[in-house]
């Protein structure tokens, strides 16, 4: 019997009362039995089954698809499960006929197309539910929730990684069709087992090393990372480009022996492998396609003290904070986010970024260190120790979404000079300087709007608001419902609660609360307040004014 591991993560304990607004077109929302696809929660609104069924203490926010991490150890999923993204069944076997069918059917709800509210989604999505466990070694203790677009993963208190769903990969015969493989490297070695593997149940990653002491996981699109105890970071996923930061066996190989264990080549891209160059690194963060690695500080040279950060991956809009003449062109045949036909601008491997390697931006303020980073595909927010913010890169269909303003409080649209010869930082400015002074502590960005929690624990929102996903319902007075155009107070419903988590997902947001706690008049907390009537709304609430019928 080998000797137990060394617990080295802690899992948070404080339960939390979970509010959602959106769109739930995908069943993201988790309302439960009845709600069809156009559903739209217009303000925040308290969810029953994640607040009052399950004790929450961990969420994790994907485009269409989410984890939690309840107080008695139990990982929960709900909305799409595309390729697998939930890790556990969603359809019946329909004895007699021998045909599968959705949920839905089984339970004889309605599914009229024709509806205009859209289909029903089936109850079994919108619904938290278990994973499959069969795969999961008894005793695990989960710490932390990750999701990337199609796949999950969850971190247990020895530091080992459970992963279950798919990667989407761009290549093959015809480059512009998506192929989709798990990240259980066999499914790609072994292409005849079909072009649209998953892995749909946990399985636990293996690492090069048999006792990785994986502390934090962070997810990008469609590839994740892995910080270890000893501060080194693992990669993998899509090898597009050159998202993982490392090198990787790019020719197939066939070897009979990888049937039996498929893990037997570590140099795979669908393989944990170790990040190029990275040693003593202290916190990791993804944007869609991009990566970031902050160092501890520095012990010894002229820098000493001084937290490095360091950034990989596309950079076409300057994502990574660094000029275009860092990232040369590389070939991304058939890939969507290329905006330059088939070729992208891309960092190769990790460089310094020099904006995010604690320079501080007043005479009067010290040197201070990346706190937190947050990318969606063309831009990103970052907040740093002392509770400065950080807005950099270009969001072409929706600038608003970075939130960024003038001394006055302005909203402006920050550009990328054109040409290969810029060589200086991208615009960084807005949303941190003069919004009342305010000083940051958490923030989340979707697909086009953003989310950001102040050092008091106020929620402010901005950007897309076409299917209320910042919470901001009709009517208001500002001229265009659909967009927020500068950081926005968010009060509904949220006044007074003590903020613990953030998340925004493609048109949808999800916020938690310390459940009994809230702030007093002074901004400080107050224990075993009783609850507002509000928190009580059980979820056929949704039905009377917080829910409307609208959206794509």
């Amino acid at each position: 019997m080998p000797p137990p591991q060394e617990i080295i993560n802690r899992a948070p304990r404080e339960a939390m009362d979970v509010f959602i607004m959106g769109a739930n077109d995908k069943g993201q929302l988790c309302m439960g039995p009845g709600y069809r696809e156009r559903t739209i929660v217009q303000k925040p609104a308290r969810n029953p089954y994640l607040s009052e069924d399950h004790q929450t203490v961990a969420i994790a926010v994907g485009n269409n698809h989410c984890l939690a991490l309840t107080a008695d150890n139990r990982v929960l999923s709900w909305g799409s499960n595309t390729h697998g993204a939930l890790g556990r069944t969603t359809r019946l076997w329909q004895l007699g006929d021998g045909r599968w069918v959705p949920w839905s059917r089984v339970e004889g709800e309605d599914d009229n197309p024709d509806s205009p509210e859209g289909r029903r989604i089936d109850s079994i999505l919108q619904t938290p539910r278990h994973i499959n466990s069969i795969a999961i070694e008894r005793g695990t203790v989960f710490t932390q929730v990750a999701v990337t677009d199609h796949a999950s993963f969850a971190l247990t208190e020895t530091g080992e990684v459970y992963g279950w769903g798919a990667f989407e990969y761009y290549g093959g015969e015809n480059d512009a069709m998506h192929h989709f493989y798990a990240f259980h490297p066999y499914h790609m070695e072994w292409p005849e087992q079909g072009p649209l593997r998953n892995q749909p149940s946990p399985l636990k990653i293996r690492f090069p090393t048999d006792n990785p002491q994986i502390i934090q996981i962070a997810c990008g699109s469609n590839h994740v990372l892995a910080l270890s105890k000893s501060g080194l970071v693992y990669s993998w996923g899509t090898p597009d480009m050159n998202i993982l930061g490392r090198r990787y066996l790019s020719r197939r190989l066939r070897n009979p022996r990888y049937r039996h264990d498929p893990y037997g080549n570590m140099n795979h891209p669908f393989a944990p492998g170790v990040v190029a160059n990275l040693v003593n690194i202290r916190y990791i963060a993804c944007g869609a396609n991009f990566s970031f690695a902050v160092t501890k500080p520095l012990t010894r040279g002229n820098r000493k003290g001084a937290q490095l950060c360091y950034v990989w991956g596309q950079n076409d809009d300057m994502q990574t904070t660094l000029p275009l003449s860092k990232a040369p062109f590389v070939e991304t045949p058939g890939h969507p986010d290329a905006p330059d036909g088939n070729r992208m601008r891309v960092v190769l491997y990790p460089t310094e970024a020099p904006w995010l390697s604690g320079i501080g931006h007043t005479d009067d303020e010290p040197e201070t260190a990346i706190k937190a980073i947050s990318g969606a595909l063309r831009y990103g927010l970052a907040i740093r120790r002392n509770g400065w913010g950080e807005v950099w890169g270009n969001e072409h269909e929706m600038p608003n979404a970075m939130g960024v303003v003038n001394q006055d409080n302005e909203p402006l649209i920050p550009a990328v000079p054109p040409g290969n010869d810029y060589a200086q930082a991208p615009q960084f400015a807005g949303w941190h300087y003069f919004h009342d002074n305010r000083r940051w502590d958490q923030v989340a960005t979707g697909r086009q709007h953003s989310l950001a929690v102040d050092q008091d624990g106020k929620v402010y929102v901005w950007g897309s608001n076409a299917q209320n996903q910042c919470g901001v319902p009709r009517p208001t007075g500002y001229p265009n419902i659909d967009v927020i155009d500068r950081p926005t107070l968010l009060q509904e419903f949220v006044e007074g609660r003590i903020t613990l988590f953030v998340g925004a997902g493609a048109r949808y947001s999800v916020f938690g609360f310390a459940k009994g706690r809230f702030r007093n008049e002074d901004g400080g907390n107050v224990d075993d307040v009783e609850v507002p009537a509000d928190f009580r709304r059980s979820i056929l609430d949704f039905n009377d004014d917080d829910v409307e019928v609208g959206g794509d």
